[in-house]
């Protein structure tokens, strides 16, 4: 522990060393701040560590910042900043790291690194969190997939433009305050000359008025540069906005929030795309160019609007070469249109769930089509009307609905039994494949368990008695061979064959539905699984996952199973 901490302390002493001969502090004070943080570090080396261990330390670094901000504006001393604050910084941001990686559960650590690194201004490290943070809370916090894109595409964007536009602003600068300069000249020439000079001045008057002429030209170029990496940089926003509600939909697709902002993101795009790419695609052959009001004094000179209208129809072919939507498609409101009309028939009964996506359309209603607003109009009104009356059919079409997936499910296991007794393991797995995992193309489409309630026990029998039957039946072929043959592809086929892999994927298909979240027998089970008929090595793994995809009630019964199986 003495060494960590030791080690820790001398790699701060070139910040001491400078703060010295800055004389910023005196040495008792430089003394406290050493002290300072040697209590800290040991705090850190302890074993059971505590989030308010790192936060005292953090307080204490911010503190100092602060102090140094204020000692320099006393002093007027500005020498050593990248040697004392940055190595504040850099410390700032290890501490921070470590807390995240000891306490991965506490949202709220990765938010104030976030938040951190913002005021930093390290954008591409934001993402990056962003991206973490949704790898390891992405299945039981949606709303973080919602603040994810609103980030990339409203504060990510604005830097992404501002440190392109850096370099294009002070080269505009330049040529404006050249431009001006030459203006006057012109002025002074022309004006206060007299005429029996003129004929001496005629050739530098030409060569003022030329350069002049490529001043405008190469202000227009800048100024079409500029909206070029706007348009860039926001289709870029728009695409990785897109990517991550679609993902968090796919994890949560029972969150109401996500599909809400996908249908304000579609909003968006449908509208960027028609103002700024529409535009593009029109120009984008050479001779269709609109230019600027400037362009009214480029008449004259034939060669250079030529020269313009090419450079500009070939940055318009260029940005359109990167565009891969159907633009058509997008401007006529289609996309919009199919995520709406997806909200209202997943949740044609939620009032206020209608009430925000009405809000959402009556703010654009230019791209949506007249049909689409009266349907959602009148299922508003409906339920306006007879609120009370919906929720009764609700509650008795579910409780009835529950009913009869309950027999439904009992009928299934008594099938099952009877196939296993008649016609082998084999058979009767196939049965179950048939009833929940029908193939693409078939009249069920994908995994159909996912979507059976995970809190009903025949559906976790059922779940028990398919891993049961792999098992078993994996068992089975493995003694049915020869002695030879088991002992040169046992492990091989054991742990390869492609039932093994099915099963493994149909898991963890699972695992991203109610069940991950709400049944801690699914992750007995899966646990199971990987013990007697998959790979050892990865419970680990499984265990880590229902630690981090349970709710806290469902979670405290799966310790308790956990341990009761592993007393038994």
């Amino acid at each position: 522990m003495a060494e960590a901490v030791e080690r820790n302390l001398e790699d701060s002493l070139n910040e001491v060393l400078y703060m010295k001969k800055a004389k910023l502090f005196r040495k008792s004070e430089i003394n406290e701040i050493i002290r300072k943080r040697r209590q800290h570090e040991y705090a850190l080396q302890k074993r059971n560590k505590r989030v308010l261990d790192f936060d005292a330390y953090i307080t204490t670094e911010l503190i100092l910042l602060k102090l140094l901000r204020f000692r320099r504006q006393e002093t007027s001393e500005r020498r050593f900043l990248d040697k004392i604050e940055r190595s504040i910084i850099s410390r700032l941001v290890r501490l921070h790291r470590q807390l995240c990686y000891r306490f991965q559960s506490r949202i709220d650590v990765w938010i104030r690194f976030i938040e951190f690194c913002k005021i930093l201004g390290r954008h591409i490290s934001v993402v990056r969190l962003w991206n973490r943070l949704l790898q390891v809370h992405g299945r039981t916090e949606p709303r973080l997939w919602a603040s994810a894109a609103a980030y990339c595409l409203q504060e990510n964007t604005t830097a992404k433009i501002r440190s392109n536009m850096r370099k294009l602003s002070t080269e505009t600068s330049q040529l404006k305050e050249q431009h001006k300069k030459l203006k006057l000249e012109l002025q002074a020439l022309t004006r206060y000359v007299n005429k029996k000079d003129q004929k001496k001045i005629e050739t530098v008057i030409s060569d003022l008025r030329q350069t002049k002429l490529q001043l405008s030209e190469a202000t227009m170029d800048l100024a079409r540069d500029r909206r070029l990496v706007w348009d860039r940089v926001c289709l870029e926003a728009i695409r990785e906005a897109r990517r991550l509600l679609t993902e968090g939909i796919a994890l949560n697709p029972e969150c109401k929030l996500l599909h809400l902002e996908l249908v304000k993101l579609e909003a968006c795009s449908a509208d960027f795309f028609k103002t700024r790419v529409m535009d593009r695609m029109d120009h984008s052959v050479e001779g269709d160019v609109d230019l600027p009001t400037d362009a009214d004094a480029l008449r004259k000179h034939r060669k250079q609007l030529k020269r313009l209208k090419k450079s500009a129809a070939q940055d318009n072919a260029r940005f359109m070469a990167e565009v891969t939507e159907d633009i058509s498609f997008v401007t006529s409101g289609g996309a919009l249109k199919l995520v709406v009309e997806s909200v209202m028939d997943r949740w044609p009964d939620d009032l206020q769930t209608l009430e925000s996506l009405q809000q959402i359309v009556s703010a654009v209603p230019n791209l949506v089509d007249n049909a689409t607003q009266t349907q959602l109009l009148s299922k508003l009104q409906e339920l306006q009307n007879n609120p009370k009356q919906k929720e009764t059919a609700r509650e008795q079409t579910n409780s009835s609905s529950d009913d009869d997936l309950r027999k439904r499910l009992s009928n299934y296991t008594t099938q099952l039994y009877e196939t296993v007794l008649r016609d082998g393991l084999s058979v009767a797995l196939d049965l179950w494949n048939s009833w929940f995992m029908k193939d693409e193309h078939g009249p069920m489409r994908g995994d159909q368990f996912r979507f059976v309630n995970p809190q009903i026990p025949e559906a976790v029998g059922l779940l028990r008695i398919r891993l049961l039957l792999h098992s078993l039946n994996a068992s089975w072929s493995i003694v049915g061979q020869m002695d030879t043959e088991v002992m040169t592809d046992r492990l091989s086929r054991y742990r390869d064959t492609e039932a093994e892999q099915k099963t493994r994927v149909w898991l963890d298909s699972l695992a991203t539905s109610p069940w991950g979240h709400l049944s801690p027998e699914f992750w007995i089970s899966y646990i199971q699984f990987e013990e007697k008929s998959g790979d050892c090595t990865r419970i680990p793994a499984v265990k880590w996952r229902a630690s981090k995809t349970l709710l806290p009630e469902p979670y405290s019964r799966f310790t308790t199973l956990l341990n009761s199986d592993d007393q038994a």
